[in-house]
Order: structure tokens, then sequence, then C-alpha cells
């Protein structure tokens, strides 16, 4: 196991204090890979709370530990780098299976283990983005295991995405714009987020894009040497997985057995946001629907303060009364 350090002077979006995460580094075999996922230590019947990276291969510890320590309070938060990326970074084999359902494998794989681990403690998946289509496929499969699903950025339908992107918006004038974000890529990525900066605020946005860079510079799990592996662990997450997530869609999946949330920047262009609105609208299974009206694509980090708080409201009946 490596030790984690603290980073410094984390704040929330109203510059409140965040404290200083106690997670740490450790390592398990899954389905024939080391995987990476930080910890913070726990009562025993703690709820756990599972974090699903985006991407593919967007690993994502140093912000979780920067953002979202007030949840180690109340949960076991762990975050899972997905096999091949971050801290699991290993090459790829050319002939090996690397496939939307083997990623989804590894996350029941690891939900079972911690099952074992921590018998009787509920379990919440929480899954941004590329996370939220292996979060919600697996409330699909096996909701026995889980408590609940928490959606973020969530992936409902990637050609309606797609489509929505091309269409001409403010944010996407004049036409030829529309049509260079219709598709994934890194250039794509970019005039996205700058335009969702356009919406919440340049000064806001280009704050918290810096912040998040220097998290994963002071993370000592990451650092500059760390920043490498995480970059040639996207590139190939997103060489072999972007063909099949460009083909996701759970718009005909109207119920789920698991109660689900939808945590949602109004100004996400990377997964235009109404569409997941008019997808929760029509579930007919429990689910609530949670605009953040100040945050694009990553609520979680761009609105921290009130995510947080949501997070622990949606799952209140997995705590004693006199939790706040």
């Amino acid at each position: 196991m490596m030790r984690a350090h603290r980073l410094s002077g984390p704040r929330d979006e109203d510059g409140r204090p965040l404290p200083h995460s106690t997670s740490r580094i450790h390592r398990v075999a899954i389905n024939g890979a080391n995987l990476a996922f930080s910890m913070n230590p726990a009562p025993r019947q703690a709820p756990i709370l599972l974090y699903l990276h985006g991407g593919p291969g967007d690993a994502c510890i140093p912000l979780t530990e920067r953002y979202n320590t007030p949840l180690e309070r109340y949960f076991r938060v762990i975050n899972l780098d997905q096999r091949g990326c971050g801290l699991s970074y290993y090459p790829f084999r050319p002939g090996e299976s690397i496939t939307i359902e083997s990623m989804v494998e590894d996350i029941h794989a690891f939900v079972a283990l911690l099952a074992r681990a921590y018998p009787g403690a509920p379990i919440t998946l929480l899954g941004h983005s590329w996370g939220s289509v292996l979060g919600l496929e697996f409330a699909r499969r096996w909701p026995s295991l889980i408590r609940r699903f928490i959606g973020v950025g969530q992936v409902v339908c990637m050609p309606a995405s797609h489509h929505a992107r091309s269409l001409p918006t403010p944010g996407f004038s004049p036409a030829w714009l529309g049509r260079l974000v219709a598709q994934e890529s890194n250039l794509a990525d970019l005039l996205l987020l700058l335009v969702e900066m356009g919406r919440t605020g340049w000064l806001r946005g280009l704050r918290q894009s810096l912040d998040r860079v220097a998290a994963y510079l002071r993370s000592p799990d990451y650092g500059l040497a760390g920043l490498w592996g995480l970059l040639l662990g996207a590139h190939q997450s997103h060489a072999r997985l972007d063909s099949q997530l460009d083909r996701v869609d759970f718009s005909a999946i109207r119920s789920f057995t698991a109660p689900v949330a939808f945590l949602e920047g109004r100004h996400d262009q990377h997964l235009p946001s109404q569409l997941v609105a008019r997808y929760a609208a029509r579930l007919t299974s429990p689910h609530e629907f949670v605009w953040f009206d100040h945050s694009g694509h990553c609520p979680q980090w761009e609105e921290p303060g009130r995510f947080n708080r949501e997070v622990l409201r949606l799952c209140r009946e997995d705590f004693n009364d006199d939790t706040p």
C-alpha cells in the first residue's frame, strides 16, 4: 500500500475550506489486472460510496481527494482507477479484450469483493460521464448488490448527445463549430469546455481548471510521472473503447429496480443535460433529478459544496437519525 499525502488549501465554490483527505491508496487483483483505488479509514459498517471515473481513462483520485473530502466523514469513499489507466496503468496487450462488458465485469468483481469485506454495509455507485455508463449498466444488471446509483454527467444516448452538440446554438455558432464537436476528440473536449466556461464564468472556469491540474501535480501518487501514465492510459482507453461508447443507448430502459438519481450541470455541453432531464422524466421507477445551475460537465468539482450535500441527502436512509 502506498501512502497518500495531503493537498493544501482546498475550498468549495463559496470559498469555504474543505478538509484534507484521509484516503490512502490500496491495490487489488481483479480479473487478472492489478487495480489501484483510494479509500479512507472508516468504521466497518460505514456506508460505501464507490466512485466510477469518466473518460474512458480519465482517472481522478486527486480530484475526489481534493473536492469531495467532506463525504469521508460519513462514507467509506472509494475511487477505483479502472484497468489500464491512472495508477492502474499498464499497456493493453494486443489481443486483450477491453470492452464495456469487461469493464462492467471488473466493477462487478470489485463490488462483490467489497460486499465480502464489509458485509451489511450499503453500497452506493456514483458514476461520472463514461463512469455513468458502467454504473447504470451495473444498476440494471445487479441491482441487489447496491443501495442506489447516482449518475453525474450521465450518458443516456450517445448518438442523441452527438446530434444535440452539432445543432446551431449560441454556444456553437458558427455552424462549423458544431460539426467539430459532434464527435469525440481532444479538440471537441477543449471547445466544449470553453463553451461551458463562457456560460458559467470565464475567470471562475479558468481558476477551477488550473486548480484541478494543480491537484494532480501536488498529489504524491500522481505528480508529473503519474500524469504521464494518466495520459498514456487515457489514450489507449479511448482507442479501445470510444467506438463502443459512441453506440451506448439506455433510452429504451424506463425502469430500474435500484433507485437512481441524476446530478446534472445545467450548462453541460459534453453530454447535453436536457437529454438527461427528459430521460429522467420518463422513468417509471424511483428516481431523482437535481440541477446544478452553475456547473457544466463536472458539478462534483465545480460546485463541490452543494454536490457533497446532495449526495449525503440522497443517501440519508443509510445513516443514523443523528447524522446531519
